[in-house]
């Protein structure tokens, strides 16, 4: 199945995960699956989450609480499995932010060239 182009939540994602590689946080091997494998899976979350009905500042309060519970847990992380889980789910939460963001974005450049 194809889908459609998201540059702009494509490229969303890939600063976050640029930024994780730049502070020795994640490999560029592991930021290359993510954005292969992982984008896909989360756009293919919102567009069902939108086809369901779901608002829009719903989806966004979902990921900033997201976000909020991962930097607790990684706040509450003592043991090194223990902060490298955390960092994982910070680095979810994180990116699936800036692609819904990207998300929107796109949406809007679309519906301006087609008005």
């Amino acid at each position: 199945m194809k889908y459609p182009r998201t540059p702009e939540a494509e490229k969303a994602a890939r600063e976050v995960v640029n930024r994780f590689v730049r502070q020795g946080d994640m490999r560029r091997a592991e930021a290359n699956r993510i954005m292969r494998d992982g984008l896909p899976i989360i756009l293919n979350g919102f567009a069902q989450a939108r086809i369901q009905g779901k608002p829009e500042e719903a989806i966004t309060a979902d990921l900033e609480a997201a976000l909020a519970e991962a930097k607790q847990r990684q706040a509450a992380a003592r043991t090194a499995t223990a902060r490298r889980l955390a960092l994982l789910d910070l680095t979810t939460a994180e990116f699936a932010i800036a692609a819904w963001e990207g998300v929107r974005r796109d949406l809007a450049n679309h519906l301006a060239a087609n008005a």
